[in-house]
């Protein structure tokens, strides 16, 4: 499943319906928690992370992501929907 994050206080309730296999994607506001520094990255699930680019650019989150999240663009974003069968927006 793929997990669709935009909201950093979605983050409090997710990891408890994520499993090994799913992957999460942060947008929007959810960008923040890739900075290790940021409270909410703790809250971050052991699965596959990514995070969408321009979110990041806009919120010049660049160079203070941690280093196993991977940036993602919007055609990156669309195969991630395409891979996955299903998928939930937090």
């Amino acid at each position: 499943m793929l997990h669709i994050v935009s909201r950093l206080h979605s983050l409090e309730t997710l990891s408890r319906y994520v499993s090994a296999k799913d992957t999460l994607l942060l947008v929007e506001e959810a960008v923040y928690a890739t900075n290790p520094k940021h409270k909410k990255h703790a809250l971050l699930p052991s699965i596959e992370v990514k995070a969408l680019q321009p979110d990041i650019i806009a919120r010049g989150l660049e160079s203070v992501g941690a280093s196993h999240i991977e940036a993602v663009d919007f055609p990156g974003f669309v195969d991630l929907t395409a891979e996955h069968s299903k998928s939930i927006t937090w």
